[in-house]
């Protein structure tokens, strides 16, 4: 399965409906699906659908290797919840609710936080021993409510050396560096200990490789 070549492809037609200036980057998309690939993801929780672009992504991996993906979602902005029903292939897979609060209390392997919520600091109660974190892009606010909430966690800033596409959205010069996110492992297992160490020292390694190719 070409991760690569799905995260790829979709984030380039989301790129083209509107409403797409603040969609999750390339980059970010393939790094949720090697996420999900790797550690046999069977459950999603994304706080802030968007127009969808995340849960299109995933979904279609999921239909593609029929694993069975559990997916909920949390959006109240009107103009998001209309995208999503057109934008969205496999909208009826998606459990919509309007903040955290409302999600059935249940356990999550997954959260990808691509928006705000006030309500993000009851979200350890959906959390087992295993489950990941995913903020898209730089948010540091939720990123710091996450941390405060783990204090067992590791915690990796994901970035990458490819550059954004002609065709990317949000002022985001086709020089510049495709965006990230910040993984984090609430209760990392051996497994997910050796995933940080590789993501940790890639990181370093980029950091270095940005700074000397100003």
């Amino acid at each position: 399965m070409n991760i690569k070549k799905i995260a790829s492809e979709n984030y380039k037609k989301f790129c083209f409906y509107e409403g797409s200036d603040y969609i999750a980057s390339e980059f970010a998309l393939e790094t949720l699906l090697k996420l999900i690939t790797v550690f046999n993801i069977k459950s999603v929780l994304e706080v802030g659908l968007g127009i969808g672009s995340v849960a299109d992504t995933i979904l279609h991996l999921e239909q593609k290797q029929s694993s069975g993906i559990d997916y909920y979602g949390t959006e109240t902005n009107e103009f998001c919840l209309n995208a999503l029903r057109k934008n969205v292939t496999h909208y009826e897979k998606i459990k919509l609710f309007p903040d955290i609060k409302e999600v059935p209390e249940r356990k999550f392997e997954l959260f990808i936080i691509d928006g705000s919520d006030d309500s993000l600091k009851v979200i350890k109660k959906y959390t087992n021993r295993s489950s990941i974190f995913f903020v898209e892009g730089d948010r540091k606010e939720q990123t710091q409510t996450i941390l405060r909430l783990f204090p067992n966690h590791l915690y990796v800033n994901v970035i990458t050396l490819r550059k954004n596409p002609p065709y990317a959205h949000e002022g985001r010069a086709v020089n510049s560096y495709i965006g990230g996110g910040q993984l984090i492992f609430v209760n990392p297992t051996l497994k997910m200990i050796f995933y940080w160490l590789k993501e940790k020292a890639g990181t370093f390694i980029k950091i270095k490789i940005r700074k000397w190719s100003k």
